[in-house]
């Protein structure tokens, strides 16, 4: 820098051109570091020294050159040189401080010249004269051993207190007029307003710096509906200048059912798992095993806490910090030794913790010149050679700006925390009303299908009105549809015991039955007998999830157990307003939950199923009427019958001719069975007196039926009819005696007979038929009897039947016989009967009685055979049959003995009747 030479100070306007000049170089600019090194510049120019530097003291008393201008490198530079607080003694302080004064050393006159600006005791602005007086030995050599010969130091305060110095040093002796310490004191009083202008100006940076380092993370953090948490923690550790941070936060802590939040000590209980963590940078290292896996658990931070006072907690040295023991284990293994705590509250609720950390560091100190800190040592220091004092494992504190900033930084993480956490209560809200809606839809859903189920069931049981039909049905669909493991239907009786009519097993692998519990099951169950039905008689459907927790009586759970029953369903079925019976599931597998809907289901089903019930019951005894109206017409039809028949017995007369010439109508058959015409026409006369009582107004078909047989008439000669006959018996009565082993009209109830006997007897009858005569050949009888025992029959019966077989036979060979004659204009050919006798079995096993009449006549086609039993059905000519003889024949052994009549023909082979009867009969009563 090239000198200015020394202005002339000596007139007010060359102070003031100084002063204007020294002015408008420090106002240029507001940055503190262009103002100090254009006011040493200044300094230097006005003064003419050396060196003019500016010194600033650091909070610890000691200081560094920060500024300085040298000309010509006359003396060495000590820029950047720090200077112990020793080197300023406290009462030089003092007076630097409160009398504002300025120092002038003479290095070679050893004196020391003070000029101070204020009052000592009352801080009045004076103006003094220099007062010179004998300067400290030590500070002589100090100087010294910096090249200085002449030194003016003036204080710059700050706010009341010594910010730094402006010192003035020249390697040879001068004298220091007393306007060069106004001109100085004046430079001073401008920096001190320029170093106020330059914190205000850094105060103003900082706080803009600070806002924008608030407002980029408020933004990540009220970014809502989604919260950036992580990025916002990133941006909080970097403002700090931190290795790292966590933040740590309730999570899902909401209880939708005490609609309140779990504090925050709750959840740092170990196991919860409401808490949040998010972590950036550097860590600590848990050690393993460790009951707390999160830093934030340790209890230390709850002691801390634990008055309500949530402040921050700045923690410079975690080492240095008796309380911290249980955490420095975990920070050991890293260089963290400062930690920023930064509790997260809202309301005074505590909702989190954010953390900053920072590393420890290492300082370096340039200072002049070796010094040592006992105060004992009073020689000065002989070198100013430069030292650097090195500290490792130096603590970054933190400031008072760094606190202010993070209580500003907390304020909006806790409300966007709060915020968060508002919005997961309504996330809760939502899911939980959501859940419900979809609950509801599928209840709703549910109940839409067990509808249908339900009609779909009904629609299937109603498809059929038969109660057989209807109870598997019912079982198999509900044992579908709710997958269990038995559905039966139970059956009330009338003292209220009962047994299963209907029953459906589905197939488990996991389950065999074994329980014997089916159609037909006797179950009488004595508290529904004392009771009448139980519960079931109000309507309510019993529901057992497991019957070992009912509190039934131990012979209950007995006979569950007898027949592997677990869990069941009892649903009461109602005809009108009495109990029918039960339906009733069952789980055989084990214990089963029974839902709701279930139960209702099965309910339902057993509420139509009572309604399907009562309909069949209605149908059943509509048929069983018209059973009755059908029956009663039969009857009569029957008796229409055996009146017809009756008269075709008339004419047997002729087919015992060669017996009893004499008999010339066949009145042989009434004189055999006149007793029970008899009592079968008052039993007839009686039936249709009762009937018309009964049913006075018949339908149009029986008027017809009674006007076309002229009822009236009827029943009116009937009895005259009968007792004319009656008159007639007697005079036959020896012609009956012959016919009596053919009739057997004296043992008109079942009897042990020689079936033999009987057929033998019939064919003694139509002896006169199956002789040759002159114009035809005779009929073969080949008899092929069988071992029979004594067969339990009705015997006149049973005769008959041979009677008309043996007959249509003979008339069927003479057709076929005349037939073949007149075709082949050749002798008539004979024609074969033959009847055979076996024992067989019928009916599981039980022995009968078979009797087989194969002619060789020339069969029948199928469309006659199907019908040949058929009341009034013949293919005879007119006059010649009246086609009752095997409607009759097969009523008598189908329906009087339980047997078997058929018959098979094949045509040109001939014809076989087949009749199989009990050996043993077990009458039944009509």
């Amino acid at each position: 820098m090239v000198s200015v030479p020394p202005l002339d100070l000596r007139t007010g306007m060359a102070q003031e051109t100084l002063l204007r000049r020294i002015t408008n170089r420090i106002r240029q600019s507001l940055e503190l570091e262009d103002i100090i090194t254009a006011t040493t510049a200044e300094v230097r120019s006005l003064l003419g020294t050396d060196r003019v530097m500016i010194y600033q003291f650091h909070d610890d008393g000691s200081g560094e050159v920060i500024a300085e201008s040298i000309y010509e490198n006359r003396l060495p530079s000590l820029l950047g040189l720090n200077f112990p607080a020793d080197d300023i003694p406290p009462h030089a302080r003092e007076l630097f401080i409160k009398s504002r004064v300025r120092s002038v050393v003479n290095v070679d006159s050893k004196e020391i010249g003070q000029s101070p600006v204020r009052n000592l005791e009352t801080g009045e602005i004076i103006s003094e004269d220099l007062l010179y007086r004998p300067v400290d030995p030590c500070h002589i050599e100090y100087l010294t051993a910096m090249g200085v010969k002449s030194s003016v130091v003036a204080p710059i305060i700050y706010q009341n207190q010594l910010w730094g110095l402006l010192t003035s040093h020249h390697s040879q002796a001068r004298e220091v007029a007393e306007y060069e310490l106004d001109a100085m004191q004046m430079v001073v009083e401008q920096v001190s307003v320029a170093i106020a202008q330059s914190n205000l100006l850094t105060q103003a940076r900082a706080k803009a710096e600070r806002e924008a380092i608030i407002n980029r993370i408020a933004t990540l953090l009220h970014s809502l509906p989604t919260i950036v948490l992580q990025p916002a923690l990133e941006a909080t550790v970097a403002a700090f200048n931190g290795i790292g941070g966590r933040l740590c936060i309730r999570h899902n802590a909401f209880d939708l059912q005490h609609s309140q939040f779990k504090s925050l000590r709750e959840c740092l209980i170990p196991g919860s798992n409401c808490l949040q963590l998010y972590v950036c940078g550097e860590q600590p290292v848990i050690p393993n095993p460790n009951i707390y896996p999160f830093l934030e658990q340790y209890s230390v931070w709850q002691e801390h806490y634990k008055s309500g006072e949530y402040e921050i907690w700045a923690i410079n040295d975690i080492y240095q910090d008796s309380n911290l023991r249980i955490i420095q284990l975990a920070f050991k293994p890293t260089k963290i030794r400062s930690i920023l705590m930064i509790p997260l509250h809202y309301r005074q609720e505590l909702v989190g913790y954010l953390s900053i950390f920072r590393n420890e560091i290492e300082t370096e100190t340039l200072w002049a010149g070796k010094f040592d800190p006992d105060n004992r040592q009073l020689y000065p220091r002989m070198s100013f050679e430069l030292w650097r004092e090195s500290k490792k494992a130096q603590a970054q504190k933190w400031t008072n700006e760094e606190i202010e900033l993070a209580g500003e930084i907390r304020k909006h993480f806790a409300s966007a925390i709060q915020q968060y956490e508002l919005y997961q209560q309504v996330q809760k809200f939502n899911e939980n009303l959501e859940k419900q809606v979809h609950k509801r839809t599928l209840q709703m859903q549910r109940t839409a299908e067990q509808q249908q189920a339900v009609f779909g069931v009904i629609n299937k049981i109603r498809e059929s009105l038969d109660t057989d039909t209807i109870f598997k049905t019912t079982t198999k669909e509900v044992c579908k549809l709710i997958k269990a493991d038995r559905v039966s239907v139970y059956k009330f009786t009338e003292d209220w015991g009962g047994e299963f009519v209907g029953d459906f097993e589905a197939t488990n692998p996991n389950w065999f039955n074994e329980t014997k519990l089916g159609i037909n099951t006797i179950w009488n169950d004595t508290y529904l007998q004392d009771t009448q039905g139980g519960r079931y008689r109000n309507n309510e459907t019993f529901a057992v999830d497991d019957i070992h927790k009912m509190g039934f009586t131990p012979c209950h759970v007995d006979i569950l157990e007898q027949f592997q029953i677990h869990a069941f369903v009892l649903a009461p079925i109602f005809i009108r307003q009495q109990l029918w019976g039960l339906l009733c599931t069952y789980q055989h597998t084990g214990p089963r939950q029974w839902k709701i809907s279930e139960v209702n289901f099965i309910s339902q089903i057993a509420s139509q199923l009572g309604v399907v019930i009562q309909q069949a019951e209605l149908l059943v005894k509509t048929q069983q009427q018209a059973d009755q109206l059908t029956q009663t017409l039969h009857e009569l039809k029957a008796t229409q019958t055996q009146l017809i028949q009756t008269e075709k017995m008339s004419s047997l007369g002729q087919l015992v001719a060669g017996v009893a010439h004499e008999i010339n109508n066949p009145v042989n058959f009434i004189s055999g069975n006149l007793i029970h015409i008899n009592e079968y026409a008052e039993d007839l006369l009686n039936m249709l007196d009762i009937y018309q009582q009964k049913y006075p107004e018949p339908c149009e078909e029986i008027i017809e039926l009674a006007a076309e047989l002229d009822l009236e008439f009827l029943l009116e000669d009937l009895p005259k009819t009968l007792s004319s006959m009656k008159i007639g018996v007697d005079r036959i009565r020896q012609i009956v005696l012959s016919l009596r082993n053919f009739s057997r009209l004296d043992e008109a109830e079942m009897k042990e007979v020689n079936i033999h006997e009987g057929i033998d007897s019939t064919l003694l009858i139509l002896q006169h038929r199956l002789k040759a005569r002159p114009e035809s050949p005779g009929i073969e009888i080949i008899k092929e009897y069988g071992d029979l025992p004594l067969v339990e029959c009705f015997a006149g019966q049973l005769n008959q039947v041979f009677m008309n077989v043996l007959s249509n036979a003979i008339d069927a060979l003479e057709i076929y016989r005349k037939h073949t004659a007149e075709s082949a204009k050749e002798n008539p050919r004979s024609g074969k009967i033959t009847i055979s006798t076996t024992v067989g079995v019928m009916n599981d096993n039980e022995k009968s009685a078979v009797i087989q009449i194969r002619d060789s006549g020339p069969g029948m086609p199928e469309t006659i055979r199907q019908r040949i039993f058929d009341p009034f059905f013949t293919t005879k000519p007119i006059g010649k049959g009246t086609g009752l003889g095997l409607s009759i024949s097969y009523q008598i052994v189908v329906e009087k003995h339980s047997g078997i009549f058929k018959c098979d023909s094949q045509l040109d082979v001939g014809t076989q009747f087949w009749i199989e009867i009990p050996i043993k009969h077990i009458v039944i009563s009509h």
